[in-house]
């Protein structure tokens, strides 16, 4: 059979040459005939790599030293970056791309105000020497409240009547959003549904800070 008359794209006819039981082939068969390729086909094939694309767990980072301390607002910040996979779909070599379009936080705080969730387009940033102190207009949590000692799981008391709570877990929940383009093509097309990873920060310790007067100065000399 002649290829198709196709505007773009065509896919070739699939032969098949069958073995038989003493090793040798029979002589190759024709089951399905050349076809043209839709920009429909390539979507279609695309959505399909796309569902089943692994995406490297990006890293979550909530900053600052443990034990962390109640009312200061910690900077919260994501390494998720595009990223792209070259394939070929029905012979055609494409590129598919997953985007980090949302990023769902859990600080695991059920105590403060808000819940301790927080759900954003901006993947946040570490704080650096020299910028401003991070306050509520970053992406990060502020623990405000620690719970109940001895009532609430994780909470408990030091021997100078400190709350603390230890275990304490963030989660970040990253969707991603895939497009697809043909090799050699500029424009990008959107590919339906999304695709989710789970990050996690190792266990912390949140304290409070109290503050008391002491006799002894830093260079332990009284000044009582």
């Amino acid at each position: 059979m002649t290829d198709p008359d196709c505007d773009d794209l065509w896919l070739a006819a699939l032969w098949v040459q069958r073995a038989r039981a003493g090793g040798e082939y029979d002589a190759p068969e024709q089951v399905a005939d050349g076809q043209c390729v839709t920009p429909a086909d390539i979507a279609a094939e695309a959505r399909r790599e796309f569902r089943s694309m692994k995406i490297p767990t990006p890293e979550a980072t909530l900053q600052g030293n443990p034990p962390m301390v109640v009312n200061v607002h910690y900077p919260a910040y994501t390494s998720a970056a595009p990223q792209d996979r070259e394939v070929e779909l029905l012979t055609v070599p494409v590129v598919i791309r997953a985007e980090p379009t949302e990023f769902a936080w859990d600080f695991d705080d059920p105590f403060s105000a808000g819940g301790g969730t927080l759900v954003t387009t901006d993947p946040g940033r570490a704080w650096r020497s020299g910028d401003p102190l991070p306050d509520a207009s970053w992406v990060g949590h502020t623990y405000s409240r620690l719970g109940t000692p001895g009532t609430d799981a994780g909470t408990a008391e030091d021997e100078h009547g400190n709350a603390y709570r230890t275990g304490v877990g963030v989660s970040l929940t990253t969707t991603w959003q895939g497009r697809f383009r043909v090799q050699g093509a500029s424009t990008w097309t959107d590919i339906p549904g999304t695709i989710t990873t789970t990050s996690t920060t190792p266990a912390t310790t949140v304290t409070e800070a109290r503050t008391r007067l002491v006799c002894d100065d830093l260079a332990d000399t009284s000044t009582c």
